[in-house]
């Protein structure tokens, strides 16, 4: 009976999730609350999570990503890059990708596409270029850059806290930059224009 339950809820969850019509976080409290109180979960059980190394670290890095977009810093690198390349339009993608790249290796990948989305915009309207042709290549970096360290993805971070968990070596924080670095190099090149 508890697996109908539990398969039903998440029924549920992938369809208020697609509609979009309540807040992803209000729905995902009230299927912990709902589990909680149908005894499929014990209290301890549903907020055990809260308290994980990987949580605190990505709430961190989202908390770090969103004060650099209320300070400016993101307005701040639009306006610079608008000026650097105002008038090597062709060369755009490039720095864009190397910024992009560099920042993702640092902060989590997703919030760092997620913060450039707005000045890469603003800066292709300026100079009169479709978004997608800036927007794509800066995803990609966000990626690429995202496996130099351990902390530019947030699977990077699950794994390296199930590695400490469960008595393994974790990894430190350049392990992963001589295959990174190697493949974001490549892959910027490639997706040069």
């Amino acid at each position: 009976m508890e697996i109908a339950l539990v398969l039903g809820l998440l029924v549920i969850a992938v369809v208020l999730f697609a509609t979009e019509k309540i807040p992803v976080d209000v729905i995902t409290v009230g299927l912990l609350l709902v589990l909680t109180s149908l005894g499929i979960l014990t209290p301890s059980e549903a907020f055990s999570g809260y308290g994980s190394d990987f949580i605190i670290m990505l709430a961190s890095i989202f908390v770090v990503g969103a004060a650099m977009q209320k300070a400016g810093v993101l307005d701040l690198i639009g306006h610079r890059l608008f000026s650097l390349m105002q008038n090597r339009v062709r060369s755009l993608p490039a720095m864009l990708m190397t910024v992009v790249s560099l920042t993702s290796a640092f902060m989590n990948n997703t919030t760092v596409t997620a913060m450039f989305v707005a000045p890469v915009v603003g800066l292709a309207r300026k100079l009169h270029i479709s978004p997608s042709k800036l927007l794509m290549p800066v995803a990609f970096a966000s990626i690429l850059g995202g496996t130099c360290t351990v902390i530019g993805t947030s699977t990077n971070v699950a794994v390296n806290a199930y590695l400490a968990k469960n008595g393994f070596e974790p990894f430190g924080m350049f392990d992963f930059a001589p295959i990174g670095i190697v493949l974001c190099i490549i892959g910027v090149v490639f997706l040069l224009p």
